[in-house]
């Protein structure tokens, strides 16, 4: 997992079509789910905060597709799933997805 501030390489789309591979650094962390609205990442894993236990907790396995990252970019913002990052910019074998990533 990553977390904001870090420089990460990603994949973006057109049309469902890889388009191009782009680096940027990781702003805010977001999700389309209206029960997420206030996220955080600590220590690599992404929480939520609970009204119910009023405190953070982890995202539910179930809802993690849910999850993107918000990377600025020149004209317009980019807005990262995690299962489209494909490893961090600076450090050479990060785990992403399981898989260790390569520069």
């Amino acid at each position: 997992m990553y977390n904001i501030g870090d420089v990460v390489r990603y994949k973006t789309y057109s049309d469902n079509l890889i388009t191009s591979f782009k680096t940027g650094t990781i702003t805010e962390v977001s999700s389309d789910l209206d029960s997420y609205v206030n996220l955080r990442v600590e220590n690599d894993v992404v929480q939520y905060w609970s009204k119910k236990l009023k405190k953070y907790v982890p995202v539910k396995p179930k809802n993690i597709n849910s999850i993107y990252f918000t990377i600025p970019q020149r004209m317009i913002d980019d807005f990262v799933l995690i299962e489209d990052i494909l490893g961090s910019a600076l450090y050479e074998g990060k785990k992403t997805n399981g898989e260790t990533t390569a520069r």
